[in-house]
């Protein structure tokens, strides 16, 4: 048996096009919606490995580069977030670390900090110990360690996180 059409059957109405178009429509936005936010919270993820990064870096130069000094010739006060330190390394030279709090930024250098050596850098502060390991210590020949102490801000769409990490590297000479 066959089954003839007419005219008015054979393809799609207009009707059923613009329903699908629609319909593909919502589909598209929803599906760039989602990479959108997906795109988003990687990059998001990416600045705040980056931000605590550029604190633990500047943790560990400070620790690598204390580990070898002879002593300590000057250190800021515990109470300073904006902090100096400088040591006298093995060869003599005087290595100096300083922060800027109005760049935010962490120098390094012999004899005075002039080269950066991280951004973002909301704190630094510095605390001499004496050799028991505990009791604190301004008087430069009684520091035996160093505690360094970082803060970075993480900038999140509620507000701000502080994320403050510190380590502690005794000097070689004693």
């Amino acid at each position: 048996m066959k089954y003839k059409l007419s005219n008015s059957q054979i393809g799609f109405t207009l009707l059923e096009l613009t329903v699908t178009t629609a319909m593909l429509s919502v589909m598209t936005v929803s599906c760039m919606m989602l990479v959108s936010t997906s795109y988003t919270a990687w990059n998001r993820h990416e600045d705040d490995h980056a931000t605590r990064e550029a604190g633990l870096a500047v943790l560990r130069h400070i620790n690598r580069h204390v580990r070898q000094a002879a002593s300590v010739v000057g250190i800021s006060t515990v109470i300073d977030t904006s902090g100096t330190l400088s040591v006298l390394d093995a060869t003599g030279q005087t290595l100096v670390w300083d922060h800027d709090a109005g760049t935010k930024e962490v120098r390094f250098g012999v004899t005075t900090a002039t080269n950066v050596l991280a951004t973002g850098i909301e704190e630094l502060s510095f605390l001499g110990i004496r050799r028991n390991g505990w009791e604190a210590s301004t008087v430069l020949d009684e520091i035996h360690s160093v505690r360094c102490t970082t803060k970075v801000n993480l900038i999140r769409p509620s507000g701000t996180d502080s994320v403050t990490t510190s380590s502690q590297a005794w000097l070689r000479s004693w």
